[in-house]
């Protein structure tokens, strides 16, 4: 068994994808317990706002994202019952690189004051981010780095012990989606806390298989319209720009730079950091 529980977190009614992501990780050498999923079909609304706001600085939130939220924090639960340090939390679509398995077998590589390690590389091509100087790396090579700046996604990371108290401290005062709430500073309290760093280049995509997302089938909270719509993108501008002067200070500093950080399946000899080539799934 691997030292780093893994829990995949699955809506009883989709055992399809459950089927899928177990061939994923038997191929990977992963075993994982699964973490039945809030289902905002059954579960009534009311619990889900005790946990998530319908209100917040990105704007109204949909039930499904709220219900997502919420699944994410009966995970960390159960990740606080067993006697591990971290653990690795997985959504039932996403797809992982080949040395995913070295990750769990071992934590020494983990960086000390850091809560959160993000495997996840969210959208298609690159993406830039403001990125620190490297703090380390994976047992395969690829570089850990502080993120200066959001990326959001959250199909797949780590979280410590600590770090799992932290985000379940806001439990009643959840203002955004679960991918917010620990990487994007900019929104978000217990991201700073966090200290979040990203693996570069990714070994985490949820670009492998067609869109078929249960979230988006229970509806995106409603876009405003008129000086509604106007004060959301105020709003949202905002809170982009709150972090920027520590932003541009830290590349003034040379203690962050922009990188384009990409998803790649099979890690490269000897680890690269710099490697920004897109990699096809095969």
């Amino acid at each position: 068994m691997a030292q780093v529980p893994v829990f995949v977190i699955n809506l009883a009614r989709r055992p399809d994808r459950l089927a899928r992501i177990s061939d994923h990780l038997a191929v990977r050498g992963v075993t994982f317990v699964v973490q039945p999923a809030c289902d905002a079909r059954s579960i009534p609304e009311e619990k889900i706002a005790r946990a998530v706001k319908k209100n917040g600085p990105l704007g109204l939130l949909g039930l499904g994202d709220r219900a997502c939220t919420v699944s994410h924090m009966w995970a960390w639960r159960s990740f606080l019952d067993t006697p591990a340090s971290y653990a690795l939390f997985l959504e039932d679509d996403v797809y992982l690189a080949e040395d995913v398995a070295t990750l769990l077998s071992d934590t020494g590589w983990i960086p000390r004051g850091h809560e959160a390690i993000k495997l996840e590389k969210y959208g298609d091509g690159a993406s830039r981010l403001l990125l620190g100087q490297p703090v380390g790396k994976t047992p395969s090579g690829r570089a850990l780095h502080p993120m200066l700046s959001r990326h959001v996604g959250g199909a797949a990371y780590l979280l410590s012990r600590r770090g799992a108290e932290i985000a379940l401290a806001a439990e009643g005062r959840i203002r955004v989606p679960v991918d917010h709430l620990l990487f994007n500073g900019n929104v978000s309290a217990v991201a700073r806390r966090l200290r979040p760093v990203i693996i570069v280049p990714a070994m985490a995509t949820q670009r492998a298989y067609p869109y078929e997302s249960d979230i988006s089938q229970m509806g995106k909270a409603a876009r405003p319209k008129g000086w509604r719509l106007i004060l959301r993108h105020l709003k949202r501008g905002f809170y982009e720009l709150s972090r920027s002067p520590w932003q541009v200070l830290a590349l003034a500093l040379g203690q962050g730079r922009l990188m384009d950080v990409t998803w790649q399946e099979t890690p490269s000899i000897g680890g690269s950091e710099t490697n920004t080539s897109a990699s096809r799934i095969q």
